[in-house]
């Protein structure tokens, strides 16, 4: 199972929020504890407020090696204890979305992904290689652990804020779960909350997976050792601890999703396990989906592993998914469909993207250039190249910083290409207008243009738009067909019935943001000239009738407002005057009677 996480800048680290525990774990201002200095089995005990990188792998000779990153430099991970202390903070009641950990309302302790002063802050950092070393992501896999200490079924878990308030609990590592790996891009660094059921010693083991840029596959193990309580004055040798698989409570074919309540955001992978106490090593599955709409459930042919895997586009929002495990092409098991759910997060900054040149000759190196307004501390990107007549965007693998270089060819002219900004998450949080490239051909003929116009700059969802394809230079029996992309995913869905230069489209609100494009192909039904909307402006009717509403009413009662201050000021004003009235005459009054005798 893997979770993306994408990076987070090193000058963002002391912001990150804790919001996992729903606001149960909110942390009180505590006085920093002093860091225990028992004999800790030889090591250097880590703990009261020090961060700490607790796996940190680093690529050195052609190989790599985990480490552990503290405030004093790279340890050896054997040479160091991670210390969380009993402390008011750290001591908590099990919360009741915690109930696959144990108990609720029993006892736990935790370090939390926001720093405490009183415990130690651990997380994990691929920040120790350097870009261009590595080939795709960072995998870090949990193997095993070991206890020393009183409990006698003791666990624990390590887990983030989750679905989409971003209020549930999003499992990242629980021992005997299907979450049992993370990955992350060269450069990110992450923190997580850690819960612990019982105090006493915890050995975990880790191993890192990579490839390296030439193709070959390198990985290390490395045990992290965490006390929690008091650090004993003799450290007994930790016992492995036997876990129990989470399918063996699962009478049928068990279906876990790699995010809480199957909630994806639009640039994350959507990731179902299934999981059988009949499934054997070599087991196949059969996986079936029904989108939202749809009668019947239909088979995904290409997935047939325990793990389903797709990408989150809006499409797949109540859809529902099965799987069947099979034996000898008979399927002996059926799970109960999970219902996924898919929204885009709603954009933070404006991304945009500059070319060095607007035309290039084949054998440039295209030079582009992204830049964010306002400004976030986020700088995970993708970039996205669609060349013309391809139906959906694809990544330029190994694109992941905020510019990009691309070799030019012949076949990029009037390719078209999109940045992405993601979060830690790997939701995407911008992406950029489409930017059309123009190549010179050489060639000598006035190449076939397309240009698109729209009747209005600003649509009101549910009525109907106009889209107009201007064609030059046309081929003989050419046609116009017209599809659209919604942002931040990749595939154009063909506009039903939409055929010639001209189309009339009644707009959802779902288009805000979308891409419209007008694709021309010549008699024999080559595609020869694209034009765009890069970036469709859609505003929600009820919403924006409601503001009219909400204007007029406002309108209405700042005119009862203004009404009523007048009438109030005019009332002051008469009160004023009967006070001053009355106090003028008591005056003479007074003086009158100071005049008469005794």
């Amino acid at each position: 199972m893997t979770l993306f996480l994408g990076r987070v800048p090193r000058r963002a680290r002391r912001a990150i929020s804790l919001l996992s525990l729903g606001g149960l774990l909110a942390l009180v201002a505590a006085a920093p504890a002093q860091a225990a200095t028992g004999p800790a089995d030889g090591r250097t005990v880590l703990g009261a407020g020090q961060h700490v990188d607790a796996v940190y792998p680093v690529v050195k000779d052609g190989g790599l090696t985990i480490r552990t990153l503290t405030d004093d430099g790279e340890r050896d991970p054997d040479d160091v204890v991670l210390h969380v202390p009993d402390t008011k903070t750290s001591h908590i009641e099990l919360p009741e979305e915690y109930s696959f950990l144990g108990k609720p309302g029993s006892d736990a302790w935790i370090s939390p992904q926001t720093q405490d002063m009183s415990v130690v802050w651990p997380g994990w950092s691929f920040e120790g290689i350097p870009n261009g070393k590595l080939k795709g992501t960072v995998s870090m896999d949990f193997e095993g652990f070991a206890y020393a200490g009183e409990a006698k079924s003791p666990h624990f878990a390590v887990t983030q804020p989750g679905g989409f308030g971003n209020k549930k609990v999003s499992q990242l590592i629980v021992p005997g779960s299907a979450f049992n790996s993370v990955s992350g891009e060269v450069g990110s660094h992450t923190h997580a909350n850690w819960l612990f059921t019982d105090k006493g010693t915890y050995d975990v083991d880790f191993s890192v997976h990579a490839t390296l840029a030439d193709g070959k596959a390198v990985e290390d193990t490395a045990t992290v050792r965490f006390v929690v309580g008091e650090v004993p004055d003799e450290q007994r040798e930790p016992t492995p601890q036997k876990v129990r698989h989470y399918s063996e409570d699962a009478d049928g074919l068990l279906l876990t999703p790699s995010k809480v309540d199957a909630e994806y955001f639009v640039g994350q992978t959507v990731q179902l396990t299934a999981a059988s106490q009949k499934a054997e090593d070599d087991s196949s599955y059969r996986w079936y989906v029904k989108k939202r709409g749809e009668s019947e459930f239909t088979e995904v042919p290409e997935q047939k592993e325990a793990v389903f895997s797709t990408k989150p586009d809006r499409v797949l929002d109540g859809a529902q998914v099965y799987a069947e495990l099979m034996k000898d092409g008979k399927a002996v098991q059926k799970s109960d469909p999970t219902t996924v759910h898919v929204r885009a997060l709603d954009f933070t900054t404006q991304l945009t993207v500059t070319p060095d040149k607007k035309t290039y000759e084949e054998g440039d190196s295209a030079r582009f250039t992204s830049a964010q307004n306002p400004e976030t501390e986020d700088e995970h990107y993708h970039w996205y190249l669609k060349r013309q007549g391809e139906s959906a965007y694809e990544w330029i693998e190994e694109s992941r910083l905020a510019d990009q270089e691309l070799p030019v060819t012949e076949d990029l002219d009037g390719a078209q290409v999109v940045a992405r900004l993601f979060n830690a998450d790997h939701a995407v949080l911008s992406e950029s207008a489409p930017l059309t490239l123009s190549v010179d051909t050489k060639d000598g003929a006035s190449p076939v243009a397309v240009k698109v116009g729209q009747d209005t700059e600003q649509h009101t969802a549910g009525a109907k738009a106009t889209f107009a394809a201007e064609v030059s230079n046309a081929p003989k029996d050419h046609s116009v067909s017209w599809s659209v992309r919604q942002n931040a995913e990749n595939p154009f869905t063909e506009i039903a019935d939409a055929k010639g230069t001209t189309l009339e489209h009644t707009v959802p609100a779902g288009w805000n943001g979308a891409q419209i494009l007008a694709t021309v192909e010549d008699g024999d039904g080559k595609v020869v000239a694209e034009g765009t909307v890069p970036v469709l402006k859609v505003a929600d009717g009820k919403k924006s009738g409601r503001n009219q509403e909400s204007v007029a009413s406002d309108k209405e009662q700042s005119d009862s407002s203004s009404a009523a201050l007048w009438w109030t000021v005019a009332a002051v004003v008469v009160v004023v005057a009967v006070l001053a009235a009355w106090f003028v005459a008591r005056r003479k009054n007074s003086e009158a009677t100071a005049g008469q005798p005794q």
